[in-house]
């Protein structure tokens, strides 16, 4: 595996992942917590659609693209079935809509539908470029499309529009990022093979995918619904606010590296290179460890000084508690998602994929449920980490006999004593301004990679840099 690759991934959704906590920030500020609560319930009726229908799509893409036999047809076949759906969600949404059966106002359903379409043509196209391993129009394609929601969503909420328009600025931010990628053609593409041939593969692992995709979405969504009954409109805006930041930009950052790592792992398997898959899955672990700890950590610590000055007065009051809890979630879910929930992918266990997500979902909420009536939204964040955490159990336990994650100590100590080094100096460093935030990140990376640097961690020091000089 090229380093290189990975760099060119994550460096990508590293920006990206910037981008989207500006867009986020102008959005949460612009429509204050309340309106911002009401803006978040929407995004959860389109993850319906994006998660539990069109997500299972991506993963079988994902997963088969490794076989050239059936490449041609699936494709062919995921697509009718992403389209054909997004299309009659939306009819159906417009009915409702014109009927005044629709749960939200303003036509804010309707745009939430057409907004999950739009989202399913970047996606799909997104995984479509990752497992053919084209990372310069993939890193194209998000990058553009951060752009571009930044300045719709500004340019919505400048003209007075409230959640519905900023719903329909992110949805034109998503096609015009499919258009300048060039992924359209993608779209209208005929194949000439039997493409109903390909409906057993569909059924055989989208099917119970999308079972594991509604447990997902409880997962990721459920302590927003709980929030919602036990705790006021501007409080559910808080931890949302809170929440998305987070899953933002560092979901962002994990997401990047799985799809550097990950076609190459289905490739080898494809193959019926098996061993290969290990050092793949041994090296990315490697890697992987070294960008969560500091991540982690430094997320959880950095983001009681950004919060307030990001969002303003009405965050001033946030737990810097929960703000670490909600953090260190993230981190964990994306741990799960893309790294130990892997081999039960490749593996095609995807009844026990379900139940390790089955599992952390019920912990969470489980946990959740009895934690916020005494420590209110600090306790929903406190819940879900926890559940995060016997998620990743449950993953371990399902995955065995297939990949063994596995890291020698050489791989460990480096970048674990880094983080505990990093993490005093940003405990200790009082900041006072933007500026000083800024030189706080940057020591805290500056001691992170002189640590790594000085271990030779992956011959960083013996290697890479004798290369440059």
């Amino acid at each position: 595996m090229s380093l290189r690759t990975s760099a060119a991934y994550i460096g990508t959704r590293l920006a990206a992942g910037a981008l989207a906590m500006l867009t986020l920030t102008l959005i949460v500020r612009g429509l204050g917590p309340a309106s911002y609560g009401q803006y978040t319930l929407a995004m959860a009726a389109a993850a319906i659609v994006t998660q539990i229908i069109f997500n299972p799509l991506n993963g079988t893409l994902a997963r088969f693209y490794g076989e050239a036999d059936i490449r041609e047809p699936l494709l062919v076949l995921l697509r009718r079935l992403l389209l054909g759906t997004g299309l009659f969600l939306i009819l159906l949404a417009a009915i409702l809509d014109a009927c005044g059966l629709a749960v939200m106002h303003g036509h804010v359903l309707l745009l939430a539908a057409c907004m999950a379409l739009a989202q399913g043509f970047f996606d799909f196209s997104g995984q479509y470029l990752a497992a053919a391993q084209n990372s310069r129009r993939y890193s194209l394609m998000f990058l553009a499309k951060a752009c571009l929601a930044c300045a719709l969503a500004w340019f919505a909420m400048r003209c007075g529009g409230g959640a519905a328009a900023v719903l329909g600025a992110m949805s034109l931010a998503f096609l015009a990022a499919v258009l300048l990628a060039g992924t359209l053609p993608l779209w209208f593409a005929r194949s000439t093979a039997d493409v109903h041939s390909q409906w057993p593969v569909v059924r055989s692992f989208a099917g119970p995918l999308m079972f594991t995709s509604l447990l997902s979405y409880v997962l990721a969504w459920g302590d927003r619904y709980l929030l919602q009954h036990l705790v006021s409109l501007e409080e559910l805006g808080r931890y949302s606010a809170v929440s998305d930041l987070a899953q933002q930009t560092l979901g962002l950052v994990f997401s990047g590296l799985c799809m550097a790592w990950y076609p190459r792992m289905v490739m080898a398997w494809g193959q019926k290179d098996f061993p290969g898959v290990q050092r793949l899955y041994s090296a990315y672990a490697s890697l992987g460890l070294a960008v969560v700890l500091p991540a982690g950590a430094g997320c959880a610590l950095i983001l009681p000084d950004v919060v307030p000055k990001l969002y303003g007065a009405a965050y001033a009051g946030v737990s810097p508690w929960m703000l670490a809890f909600v953090a260190l979630a993230a981190i964990a879910s994306a741990v799960k998602l893309y790294y130990f929930d892997l081999p039960l992918l490749l593996g095609k266990r995807v009844w026990r994929h379900s139940a390790t997500i089955a599992g952390a979902a019920l912990a969470s909420l489980g946990m959740a449920w009895l934690a916020i009536p005494h420590y209110g939204i600090t306790g929903a964040a406190a819940g879900v980490l926890l559940g995060q955490g016997c998620g990743i159990l449950l993953s371990i336990a399902c995955a065995r006999g297939v990949l063994r994650p596995w890291l020698p100590l050489a791989a460990v100590w480096p970048p674990l004593l880094a983080t505990v080094l990093m993490a005093v100096l940003l405990t200790v460093w009082p900041v006072q301004s933007w500026a000083g935030i800024v030189l706080k990140v940057a020591g805290g990376a500056l001691v992170y990679a002189a640590v790594l640097v000085f271990a030779d961690f992956d011959g960083v020091r013996t290697v890479r840099l004798r290369r440059l000089l």
